[in-house]
This record gives structure tokens, sequence and C-alpha cells, in this order.
């Protein structure tokens, strides 16, 4: 069915290719939906709207991911300065989004990223409103390739491949077991496409990620902690306006622009102990459980083409992971996965914090 779908893209393709051929130079072209089924004389189906929409739409889950691992972190260092350079590696599996319109679904990609982050947190002296105060800097570059399943045999599917730099900070106060956070993460990058059946194109994105913490850690029995926390996050994200050409539309390069935007409310539980261990050093392992819930979720292309995409809104996570205090230095890590109804993400974190203070 997919290589009868392709081939018949192509036709409408060209179809919007001949029309385009004798417009009047200089008019502006009409918008076109960039999946029609009931498109006369041929339906339409460009695969170039996907991965300008997906694309957008994974650096927007990229920059959630980031944030949340950062707040985690910040929440296992003692007090004091410190300076915690960090390593990240996620593998996802996506099955594909659906186009709102037309109810077409996507190819199905995965997402293959990495990142390596530096902060530097810095305890203000004194007290205000009765609490501590912590402000960070953080800093870091990030790759990402997506690769999407061939739309039929001996056709090569849509890739892109995405080079980020992220900034932001955070300030948190904290009274006691209560603490808030506020954060703000930016990411400025390039991105390499490819068309299906191979043909490359180029665009900038730009965006940012804000999240809101409020939590609480409990006292239990012994050495156990648990620590309850809801967040509050949003991120915009969007390319500059690309030419997209595509080996289903020959002739035709149309200009269009990925915007992907959603607001995400989130619960966290984290289950953790301190052991002391020889040598003077402090363990402390954990296990993470959370669920966050997506609103109001934009995946849209603009431009010559338009379309309006969507996918599974209720996410769940499981992290394990562990901290090890050993002087003036904090090691970390944790491995973990994420999941919806369409798609699957495993995911490692590695990291040292040096204090300063």
């Amino acid at each position: 069915m997919r290589h009868a779908r392709y081939l018949k893209s192509m036709a409408g393709g060209a179809a919007l290719a001949t029309i385009s051929l004798f417009s009047a130079p200089g008019t502006a072209q009409a918008q076109v939906a960039c999946f029609d089924p009931s498109a006369t004389p041929f339906p339409i189906y460009y695969y170039g709207c996907e991965e300008a929409g997906s694309g957008v739409a994974a650096t927007g889950q990229q920059l959630q991911s980031i944030g949340e691992g950062f707040v985690q972190q910040q929440l296992s260092l003692s007090p004091g300065g410190f300076a915690s350079p960090t390593g990240r590696l996620r593998h996802t599996s996506h099955d594909g989004m659906r186009e709102k319109t037309s109810g077409f679904n996507t190819l199905a990609y995965d997402i293959d990223e990495g990142s390596v982050l530096g902060n530097v947190n810095y305890d203000l002296p004194g007290t205000y409103f009765g609490g501590k105060v912590r402000i960070n800097a953080i800093v870091g570059y990030g790759w990402m390739t997506q690769d999407s399943a061939p739309p039929a045999a001996g056709v090569v599917g849509h890739k892109t491949d995405i080079d980020s730099v992220f900034y932001g900070g955070s300030y948190m106060w904290s009274q006691g077991n209560f603490y808030t956070l506020s954060m703000i993460i930016g990411v400025s990058g390039e991105a390499d496409g490819r068309g299906v059946g191979g043909v490359g194109y180029e665009y900038d994105l730009s965006g940012y990620f804000t999240n809101s913490v409020v939590g609480y850690t409990f006292q239990l029995p012994d050495t156990w902690r648990f620590d309850l926390r809801g967040a509050l996050g949003h991120y915009d994200v969007s390319t500059d306006r690309f030419r997209a050409p595509d080996n289903q539309v020959v002739g035709l390069n149309p200009i269009i622009k990925g915007v992907s935007e959603a607001w995400s409310l989130s619960l966290t539980g984290t289950l953790f102990t301190i052991v002391e261990v020889d040598g003077g050093g402090v363990l402390r392992p954990y296990i993470l459980g959370g669920y966050k819930r997506v609103v109001d979720e934009d995946i849209e292309i603009k431009g010559d083409f338009t379309a309006d995409f969507e996918q599974a809104q209720d996410y769940g996570r499981v992290e394990l992971g562990m901290d090890y205090v050993q002087g003036n230095l904090t090691y970390g890590a944790s491995t973990y996965t994420e999941f919806s109804a369409d798609e699957s993400t495993i995911g490692a974190r590695l990291g040292v914090s040096v204090k300063l203070q």
C-alpha cells in the first residue's frame, strides 16, 4: 500500500509542478495541503512536510528532556557552588504522527541524539524570605539524527541531522524540605534535511523551553527520603522559511516553515536513600517515576504547503540512578525509559560536579 501511495504522490506532485510552471512570474503560489487523499486528478502526499514537522517536535522534546534531567541533577547536589559537565544519550522509536485534517499517518522514524552540557551554580550567601537561593547557568552542544522508514522498497526515506547550541539558567529557592525552581533553556540550531528520494536542503531553527517546579522532600524511616514535585513546562520551536525540494514533486520547490509549541503538566516522585561508604563517601541510589500530560500541542507546517500534526499526549517515565559524593566531587549516572502510545525512548546520563564554594 505504501508503494502505491508513493506512486500516486509522484503523480500528484507532477501535476502540481505542471501548474506551477504555467503560473505567472511573481505571483503568489496558493497554499496546498501536504496530504489530501481526495485531491483530483491525483491524491497528494508530500513527504517533505513530515521531515520539518517531526524535526521541530523532536527538538521540543529534546529541550524538555534536558530541562527535566537538569532539575534532577540540581536536587542531587549538596549546598555550595558546583561546576558540572554532563553527557546525555537518547534513542527514540516513533510510530509516526497523524495529520489532523486528512487523517494521514506519517512514516515511522527513529531519533538518535546526544548532548554535552556544562553548568555552574552558586549559592547566594544569607537568606531570602527565610530560605536559601541557588542560581545556575548552563551551556552546551547537542546533535540529533532523525531517520524515517522508506516509503517503498528501494526508495530512500527522509532524514534530518540537527546540530544545536543550548544556553540558559535557573533560579531555585528552598526552605527546609520545600523548594521551587524556575528555569529557561534556549536553542539555536542548523539542520541538514534530506527529502524522500534523496534531495537535500538546509534550514535553521530556534526556540526555548521554560519550566516551573514546586516540590517537597518527605522524611521516611531510617535514611529513606521521598521527593514529590510538580511542574508546568512550555516549549516553542520553529524553523526559518526554506525551500524543501523532493523527488515526488519534480520541478516544484515549495517554501515552508515548521512550527511546534506545547504546554505540559508533570508529576514526579523519587525514592532515594543515603548510604555512607568506606573512605568518607556518600552513596545516593534512587528510583524515579513520572507522568506527563502534554496539552495544547501544535505541530504545524506553514507556507506554500500546510499541515497540522498530532501525536500522543500522555507520557510515562521510569529512571534508575545513583549519585556518589566524595570530597568536593559528586558523580552521577542514570538510565531511563520514556513511553507513550506513539513512541518509546531509552536514555542515559553521566556527569560529575566539582564543588567550588
